[in-house]
């Protein structure tokens, strides 16, 4: 059977029907098409989209935490940048001398028993270059300046350890011993 046999004998088929017989044949059709249309394209078109939207209240809350940690990052950045804006090249500064004066400057100088410098320790780029320092026979009111001082030093030191101890023969006389750290460039 050629192609034009099938439809001459869908047409006498069809003729055959009555009308509410073309009809019922219509519908169900046309019912079916209809079907097939939403299974195969709709259908999963809806259910995509009910997913995508049960997900659109978590990716805003990941944004707002990607926008939170992107603040936190910028912020760590320029604390970061204005650190290495502050860090002397290789021996352009001398925590040792460093000390010595700002303990010359708070008058605690004749108290220091020792400024000790410790061997660096290399974390590249940078140079960690550690100081032990030791005060006796200091008031509380004498070492809060000198520490002070040294804290807020025009280049990058900090406070890395810290320990006080009141003497035994005068209670309002203590022992200051604390660890200090500067950093710098390596040369590379």
């Amino acid at each position: 059977m050629n192609g034009s046999g099938v439809l001459k004998g869908v047409d006498q088929f069809w003729v055959r029907l009555s009308p509410r017989e073309r009809w019922i044949l219509g519908g169900g059709i046309g019912l079916g098409l209809l079907l097939l249309l939403y299974f195969m394209l709709i259908g999963p078109f809806w259910d995509r989209m009910v997913i995508l939207d049960r997900l659109i209240p978590q990716k805003e809350k990941e944004l707002r935490e990607f926008a939170a940690l992107k603040g936190e990052y910028l912020a760590m950045s320029q604390g970061i940048q204005e650190i290495e804006r502050r860090l002397p090249a290789t021996n352009q500064f001398s925590p040792l001398s460093f000390l010595e004066e700002t303990a010359t400057r708070n008058q605690i100088r004749p108290n220091i028993a020792y400024i000790r410098p410790l061997a660096p320790q290399v974390h590249d780029p940078y140079r960690e270059i550690p100081v032990e320092v030791k005060v006796e026979n200091v008031t509380l009111a004498r070492i809060i300046p000198f520490l002070t001082a040294v804290e807020n030093a025009p280049y990058p030191v900090r406070i890395k350890r810290l320990a006080m101890k009141t003497r035994f023969s005068d209670p309002t006389l203590m022992d200051v011993t604390f660890l200090v750290s500067s950093y710098e460039r390596t040369t590379s």
